[in-house]
């Protein structure tokens, strides 16, 4: 009887803690947004930004829509471009980029990694910079 009831408390212990588990969600921009634009959660952009983005340090932004400017990603955040960037990507050091869409400008990565050109599944119409 005692062997059950302690299996019964692990079990519940368990479940309680898988039920109160929080998984961090990232944020959604599906409406057009006009002017600069400071990413400073983790965020999904499905629209338009009509301006200059900057992803601020240890944030992942995954664009799936258009930005018109430029984007500077900080130290440590992460870019996910599947969309269209009609500017220039700026990667500061520490920072990472998965490049499956368009850069309209030139990629001046200052990483310390080198990207190399024939590695990525995306397109740069500019140059990619490495310094």
């Amino acid at each position: 009887m005692k062997r059950n009831l302690v299996f019964l408390l692990v079990v519940l212990a368990i479940l309680t803690l898988i039920g109160g588990s929080v998984y961090a969600q990232m944020a959604v921009i599906d409406s057009i947004v006009e002017g600069d634009k400071t990413i400073d959660a983790d965020t999904q952009l499905l629209s338009i930004i009509q301006g200059n983005v900057t992803v601020n340090p240890g944030i992942t932004f995954q664009l799936d829509g258009i930005v018109n400017g430029s984007v500077t990603v900080e130290n440590g955040a992460t870019l996910v471009l599947n969309g269209i960037v009609n500017g220039d990507v700026t990667l500061k050091e520490g920072a990472s980029i998965t490049l499956e869409g368009i850069v309209g400008g030139n990629v001046y990565n200052q990483t310390g990694n080198p990207i190399d050109p024939d590695t990525i599944n995306g397109i740069v119409k500019g140059e990619i910079v490495n310094s």
